[in-house]
């Protein structure tokens, strides 16, 4: 009976024992787990600590000592909740900000190099300007006081003792003004003013002002359209001879209507009416006497060469002294993407420009065929009415063959 009472409690003791045993293994699996998933957030929160320090490094915060105190989460997390508050009142952020200004900064930073460029080149250009403008000056005031000599000189053989004189409007500042001239005919006085002159005193003052150009930078020939229109016999004749003298150096093609200028002249060509419409030559010309002019000529040229020379000479020297004026700039690289833009304007303008241009020359053509076919139809009208006198419309140097004669 007592073997029977001790196996039973054995067995319910070793029940108890395998009780406690499974208890302290599902522990144990418990405990494993618990600890592999302590281990795997221990490595999480390792990763998140090395990337915090990593970013305050890149930010320059050194991490706290353990000798700082440091806030409580939950003060931490209010004083992040306060941040975020005054972030949002901030409104939206430009995150590319700091981009854009080192951009712009080096944008800035390129402008002012090209506008001291700028600067640089405009002094430059204003020097260049300055000089040009005193050479400018200095170089009128010379050739007009040698013309106002010559001047002096021609007005008082053709007025027969008269007085002349130019002078400048602002002489401080020649080329804000013009140039004015004074002429005191003999016998007149000496407040009288060149509109105050008849026109025969006009005519021999302006006459003057030609020769004494003439005498300062010749010209191979000269064109005189009625410049005796004026003029009363004596001064027509004045004038003549003054032509005549000075033919020696240059060529004076005249259109007139006086005998004395006629009388001088060396060859004469008629325009007369010949009573259908079409004008008539008349000419007189002396072919050994222009060959005998052209060799004569062509000795004076050659005497004349000494003087050409010095003229060009000084022209060089003048050259020699003119400032030069800088090569273009290149456009400044700080207009950045403006170049594109400036150009397709440029393209749309010159398009529309070409445009007008042709609409202009189309009008100008359509122009043209209506006056041609305007005139060809007063042409045929004019043809068919009869021309009941002859009339001289235009004569250059002679009227007719008695004036020849």
């Amino acid at each position: 009976m007592s073997v029977l009472n001790e196996r039973v409690q054995l067995v319910e003791e070793r029940a108890s024992l395998r009780a406690d045993l499974t208890q302290k293994s599902n522990d144990a699996t418990s405990r494993t787990q618990m600890a592999e998933e302590i281990g795997r957030s221990l490595s999480l929160k390792q990763d998140t600590l090395d990337e915090l320090l990593s970013e305050m490094s890149d930010a320059g915060i050194e991490p706290a000592t353990s000798d700082i105190t440091l806030p409580s989460v939950g003060d931490a997390e209010k004083k992040v909740r306060g941040i975020e508050r005054r972030l949002e009142g901030y409104g939206p952020v430009n995150m590319l900000a700091i981009e854009q200004y080192d951009h712009c900064q080096e944008r800035l930073d390129g402008m002012k190099d090209d506008f001291k460029t700028l600067q640089t080149r405009r002094k430059h250009l204003l020097d260049v300007t300055e000089q040009l403008e005193s050479q400018r000056k200095e170089r009128l005031l010379g050739v007009l006081e040698k013309v106002n000599e010559n001047f002096k000189v021609a007005y008082e053989a053709l007025s027969d003792g008269g007085r002349g004189e130019l002078f400048l409007e602002n002489p401080k500042e020649p080329f804000k003004g013009g140039l004015e001239l004074w002429a005191q005919p003999r016998g007149k006085s000496a407040k009288v003013t060149r509109h105050q002159l008849s026109g025969g005193e006009q005519s021999m003052a302006a006459l003057a002002l030609i020769f004494a150009i003439q005498d300062y930078d010749p010209s191979p020939f000269y064109y005189f359209d009625e410049v005796d229109q004026n003029l009363d016999g004596f001064n027509a004749e004045r004038i003549a001879k003054m032509c005549r003298e000075r033919s020696k150096s240059a060529q004076f093609i005249m259109v007139t209507l006086r005998k004395v200028s006629l009388r001088l002249a060396d060859h004469h060509i008629g325009i007369t009416h010949g009573g259908d419409g079409c004008s008539r030559r008349i000419v007189d010309f002396d072919k050994a006497r222009a060959l005998e002019l052209g060799a004569k000529a062509l000795k004076e040229a050659k005497a004349a060469t000494d003087k050409n020379q010095s003229r060009i000479d000084e022209e060089a020297a003048a050259s020699v002294e003119m400032p030069l004026v800088p090569e273009s700039l290149e456009t400044p690289h700080s207009l950045g993407g403006l170049l594109a833009h400036l150009k397709d304007e440029m393209s749309e303008t010159e398009a529309e420009s070409s445009t007008l241009a042709s609409l202009s020359e189309r009008t100008a053509d359509m122009t043209e065929d209506i006056e041609e076919r305007v005139e060809n139809t007063k042409a045929i009208l004019a043809d068919e009415e009869k021309v009941s006198e002859s009339e001289v419309e235009q004569i250059q140097i002679t009227t007719d063959e008695d004036t020849l004669e």
